[in-house]
Parts: C-alpha cells; sequence; structure tokens
C-alpha cells in the first residue's frame, strides 16, 4: 500500500523533493487530476517491491486501487522525481504493459547460444482486476540455436487480450559473435628527406 498526500498547487515541485518527498499526480475517469506527493522512503519501498497491475493507495483517509502509469527519473541520479497514479474504473478495460520474467535454464546456452531478449513487456487489455504483475516466459524449451519463443507461445492467462501480433518473437537463441582479432599493421616509415 501506498499512502498519498494533496500537494500544495503553490509550492514548487523541487521543494518537495527536498524534504524527502516525491511529487506526482492522481487522475482517473472518476476522480478529479490533482497535484499529489507520497514519502521518498514509501514510494521507494512500492517501486522495489511491486512490478506491476493494482496496487492499493490510502489517499485522505480513502481506500483505492491504482496503476503506476509514468515514473520519472533524474538524469543522473536515477532516482525518482515524479509520478503518475492512475485511479482506473473496475468496470473498464484498460491499456497497460506488463513485465515478462524470463525464468528457466536454455540447454541451447550450453552450445554456445545466447539469448536475444526482443521484448522485455508484453502490452495487453484487461479489468484492472485481471493486469498480473508480470508474466512468465520459461525459456528451458530452447535447446537449440536458432529456437524462438513468440506471443503465441505465452502462457497467457484467460481474461488477458493480447494487443501484439502472435508471432512477434519474445526471445531467440542467435550465436555467439566472435571476435576476429585485427592485425596491428606497422607503422609505415616517413619517406627520408632527399637532397635538391
Amino acid at each position: 500500500m501506498l499512502k498519498i498526500f494533496l500537494r500544495e498547487k503553490n509550492k514548487k515541485a523541487e521543494s518537495f523533493r527536498r524534504e524527502g518527498k516525491i511529487p506526482g499526480v492522481i487522475y482517473g475517469p472518476n476522480i478529479e487530476s490533482q497535484p499529489i506527493y507520497a514519502l521518498a522512503k514509501d514510494f521507494y519501498s512500492l517501486y522495489k517491491e511491486h512490478e506491476g497491475g493494482l496496487f492499493e493507495i490510502d489517499y485522505e483517509g480513502k481506500k483505492l486501487q491504482g496503476i503506476l502509469r509514468e515514473i520519472q527519473f533524474h538524469p543522473l541520479t536515477h532516482q525518482p522525481i515524479h509520478f503518475d497514479l492512475y485511479i482506473p474504473s473496475l468496470e473498464r478495460e484498460i491499456e497497460v504493459e506488463v513485465p515478462l520474467e524470463f525464468v528457466g535454464e536454455a540447454p541451447a546456452l550450453m552450445k554456445g547460444g545466447v539469448l536475444n531478449f526482443n521484448l522485455k513487456e508484453l502490452e495487453i487489455s484487461a479489468l484492472p482486476q485481471d493486469i498480473p504483475e508480470k508474466i512468465e516466459v520459461d525459456v528451458s524449451h530452447l535447446e537449440e540455436i536458432g529456437q524462438t519463443i513468440y506471443v503465441k507461445d505465452l502462457k497467457i492467462p484467460p481474461k488477458i487480450k493480447v494487443l501484439l501480433d502472435r508471432d512477434l518473437p519474445v526471445v531467440t537463441v542467435i550465436a555467439e559473435a566472435i571476435e576476429e582479432e585485427t592485425p596491428i599493421e606497422a607503422p609505415t616509415q616517413p619517406p627520408s628527406p632527399t637532397n635538391v
């Protein structure tokens, strides 16, 4: 659960960050868009543990179900500096991206293969309460170089609609590239000056 608070509109976002808070915005079909903030330590905890889908929010004493839609990061420290919190209608499907988690050991790696990841997230449509935190991709069936797992091969829960092409590759075993050593050429000597 993440506890959030209403943010003063006339106070700059940077002021909240200096106080150990992360500014954000909350919005949705049944809630007016409002500036908010969360304590940085609470947000970090949620961000590390929560991978996707709905989570509980405490907002001004109300218990809500929300989804993190976007997080902005500082370009140097890579720490979260702003977040968008979407409160969906539980009766309408929404489109989101769910992270893929690759599990298992691919036997093809013992034959000199390397896993080439084409997708890290899956775009889906579902009711908010049916959105999973992640979708597992078992790579233990990849036994030979050249084998591929496609979107159509994934185990998708029945209440979820995938919005990507079924024939889109998710992960492929490719041959490990062997770097050829480039011979080092000896420096050429400049021509000796000739007496005129």
